[in-house]
């Protein structure tokens, strides 16, 4: 007889304890097959993800991972991809123009845009000479033609060949300021104004257009001579060229400063040069020369200090009027060439 306080089944479970461990276990047993029939697609789902795709049998180029949004991405990130696409940012200045050079990258992949820095395609032959030397560069700059023939359409010609960071140093050197300067035609064109206004200003005072009135010109042997009016075939035999004329007003005189980089007095000698230069203004052509570099024209001027001032007439071609060795203030280099001139 079962007590009528409980159920027939409690009675039978609490008469035969392992029927209610069989029920217990029945229970455990279904939730855990419940867990697993619902957590084992996603452990299966992140294994996949995990897995290579060559072990999963397709190739890796049949995997396109998502590109991050240009407009979310670091400048530095942006500026990575662009050279990992083979594309130049060097004429870009701001972030906007950095996207917007990234997205024309994404979208033709093919062709890899180009700045407007880069040169045009040369043959593979020609690819070990394409990138010119400093000294290349350098040499094309100065290039500037005679301030009596002054070829604009010429110049600009030559401008738009350069590269946008020679572009920089020559606006640098002609004083003109550069950095709001975002397209490279507007660099060409100031650097152009810039050479222009130079020209005029060295008309009918500097024979090889590259002497500014006011200011000292560091000149190579080249320059000096022609500033001289002597020839290269009597310096290459150790002489001056003396044949001349008798014309004194055909050029303002030239004030030479032969120095070295080494040379305590002659760096002394550079602030007052430059003051006198100023000073003396349309008057005079004042220049300066690297004996080390020189020492052939060194030797046939006959320098024996350091620095040493030489006061040369403005002849067709030039004599030597008067020299001083060592280091002169302002007004000192003033009183030497107002003295004879």
């Amino acid at each position: 007889m079962t007590s009528p306080h409980i159920s027939r089944r409690q009675w039978y479970c609490r008469r035969r304890p392992w029927v209610a461990l069989f029920h217990v276990l029945t229970v455990v047993s279904s939730l855990s097959f419940c867990v697993a029939f619902t957590t084992i697609p996603t452990i299966r789902y992140y294994h996949l993800l995990n897995t290579s795709p060559q072990v999963l049998g397709f190739s890796t180029s049949d995997v396109v991972e998502p590109l991050p949004d240009p407009s979310e991405m670091t400048l530095k990130n942006i500026q990575q991809e662009l050279k990992s696409r083979n594309v130049s940012s060097a004429d870009c200045f701001d972030r906007d123009s950095l996207t917007k050079r990234l997205v024309e990258a994404r979208a033709n992949p093919s062709t890899p845009n180009k700045s407007t820095e880069d040169t045009p395609p040369v043959s593979a032959s020609a690819t070990a000479d394409s990138s010119p030397s400093p000294s290349q560069s350098s040499t094309k700059a100065n290039n500037t033609p005679d301030a009596s023939d002054f070829d604009r359409d010429k110049t600009l010609a030559e401008l738009r060949t350069m590269k946008i960071k020679e572009l920089k140093v020559e606006l640098s050197k002609y004083k003109v300021r550069w950095g709001t300067m975002i397209e490279k035609e507007d660099m060409v064109q100031a650097l152009c104004n810039a050479m222009a206004e130079k020209s005029e200003q060295t008309r009918n005072f500097s024979r090889s257009g590259k002497v500014l009135p006011g200011d000292v010109s560091e000149v190579d042997e080249e320059i000096l001579l022609k500033e001289l009016g002597w020839l290269e075939s009597d310096l290459s035999r150790g002489v001056m060229t003396t044949a001349g004329d008798d014309n004194p007003k055909a050029s303002p005189p030239i004030l030479l400063d032969v120095f070295a980089t080494w040379c305590g007095p002659c760096q002394f000698l550079v602030p007052h040069l430059k003051g006198a230069a100023e000073e003396l203004g349309t008057d005079v052509r004042v220049m300066k020369i690297d004996s080390d570099k020189y020492q052939r024209l060194a030797s046939v001027l006959k320098v024996g200090g350091l620095p040493t001032i030489i006061l040369f007439d403005g002849n067709n071609v030039s004599k030597e009027v008067d020299r001083v060795e060592g280091a002169l203030t302002k007004d000192g280099i003033v009183s030497f060439v107002k003295r004879h001139f």
